[in-house]
């Protein structure tokens, strides 16, 4: 029975199959909760609330629809008057909430309560692509982009959702929401929603969004609960940009200047050039003028003396 290699290529053969039986393990790994190679960014402290067109909150009635203890209800608070969903975006990744009148979260099915959470996201009233949390399955759930019918889609992370051990899918997470309610959470890279939308939605295109829950097999469907109404309707929802532009500085004042609304700015001087005083403006006499006043004067008085002299002769 031959032993162990000896020879230095035999030992490198052999460290070589290893290291490869080893990548693969982790790439497997990598591959189920992040299909796609995506990397799940740090959840943000603060959000957007989306409102309606008329900039009122979106507040969904508390208790219209049933399942189990209210984690696929669209809630607005035990008062009824808080924003019930939000969105925001750090320009890489575009982030999405949903405040429920139960707990999403379920450890021993995926993670996630057997519901998708899911907004529609509109350009001109028309849907182009749906973005969601697809907690159905009892085993592994997983965030995802699909086109507007439901007909293909992107997973982009999926259980365990953490980035613990190497792994990159904390895109989706549940947690109270300080008021005796509950968040479900869930993001996807703006690069993803760009590509399944075929290049309709960037990061500054004017859209509207619609939020709500589903219990449906087509992952673009809402069917459950909506964040208003009792269906998708873009027409009562604000139009947003995924990524706030940037303020428009003012034009710069010169110094000294006082500026008038309306009036445009008065021309600068080219440097190097004199500025000649206002010929509108009086001005004193020159020196040289002074000068020539006294000899007139002084001329004047000699003719006046010499024919003085002249007449008395």
């Amino acid at each position: 029975m031959p032993g162990p290699p000896t020879s230095m290529r035999s030992r490198i053969g052999a460290f070589a199959l290893a290291a490869a039986c080893l990548g693969l393990s982790v790439s497997a790994a990598l591959a189920t909760d992040s299909p796609s190679g995506d990397h799940a960014g740090a959840w943000p402290s603060t959000w957007r609330a989306y409102l309606l067109s008329g900039g009122g909150k979106v507040s969904d009635v508390i208790g219209d629809v049933g399942c189990g203890q209210g984690y696929c209800d669209v809630s607005s608070g035990p008062s009824g008057t808080l924003n019930s969903v939000y969105f925001v975006s750090d320009g890489v990744n575009a982030y999405f909430r949903i405040r429920l009148a139960g707990d999403p979260r379920k450890a021993s099915a995926g993670g996630f309560q057997s519901t998708t959470y899911m907004l529609q996201i509109a350009v001109n009233g028309v849907a182009r692509v749906a973005v969601g949390l697809d907690g159905k399955n009892p085993q592994r759930d997983f965030v995802y982009v699909a086109n507007a019918d439901g007909t293909a889609h992107t997973e982009v992370y999926a259980t365990p959702f953490n980035n613990a051990g190497g792994e990159f899918s904390a895109g989706a997470r549940g947690l109270p929401d300080g008021n005796g309610q509950y968040f479900v959470d869930w993001q996807v890279p703006l690069s993803r929603i760009t590509q399944r939308s075929g290049g309709a939605i960037t990061a500054f295109t004017p859209v509207q969004l619609f939020f709500g829950t589903s219990q449906s097999a087509n992952l673009a469907v809402l069917n459950k609960d909506f964040m208003i109404g009792n269906s998708v309707n873009f027409g009562g929802g604000s139009t947003v940009t995924l990524v706030l532009p940037k303020p428009v500085a003012p034009a710069p004042v010169p110094p000294g200047a006082t500026p008038v609304p309306g009036a445009p700015a008065p021309a600068p001087v080219p440097a190097g050039l004199p500025t000649l005083p206002d010929a509108g403006m009086a001005a004193g006499p020159s020196p040289l003028d002074l000068g020539l006043a006294l000899l007139l004067l002084a001329g004047g008085f000699l003719v006046s003396l010499l024919l003085g002299v002249r007449r008395r002769t």
